[in-house]
């Protein structure tokens, strides 16, 4: 992931989820990918999906998408990201992409989960329907 790469979040809380989720996300990829130059692809792959995140983030100020839908975004892209982009990977000598998967599909869950709670912990912000850059 680009560090200078702004995401677009709804609160702090939103962010940290995002950002550790992201982090966690490239070191599972990162132990499956058998080239450098694939894990790097990846990297690139996962900055897209961060504009586009941010570009749904735009229609949902603008009222076009719920802001929902927009706030548990990210972990639904990643996924079906991930799962073409372990398609195409070479795999490793002993490795099973299956094992993979399951961790991401284990990592997509519990960050689905902490979106969720952190929602009735902090329903919003101080102006709701405003997105911050965090």
């Amino acid at each position: 992931m680009n560090d200078k790469l702004e995401i677009y979040c709804l609160n702090n809380r939103h962010s940290s989820i995002i950002c550790n989720f992201l982090e966690d996300l490239e070191d599972i990829v990162s132990e499956a990918t058998y080239y450098d130059e694939d894990y790097e692809g990846f990297k690139d792959v996962i900055d897209r999906l961060i504009v586009f995140h941010n570009g749904v983030g735009f229609h949902a100020m603008d009222g076009d998408i719920d802001n929902m839908s927009w706030y548990l975004s990210m972990p639904n892209i990643v996924y079906w990201a991930v799962v073409g982009y372990f398609a195409g990977l070479t795999r490793k000598k002993d490795g099973n992409m299956d094992e993979y998967r399951k961790k991401v599909l284990s990592l997509i869950e519990e960050v689905i989960k902490d979106l969720e709670m952190s929602l009735l912990i902090q329903p919003g912000t101080e102006s709701e329907s405003k997105i911050n850059l965090n």
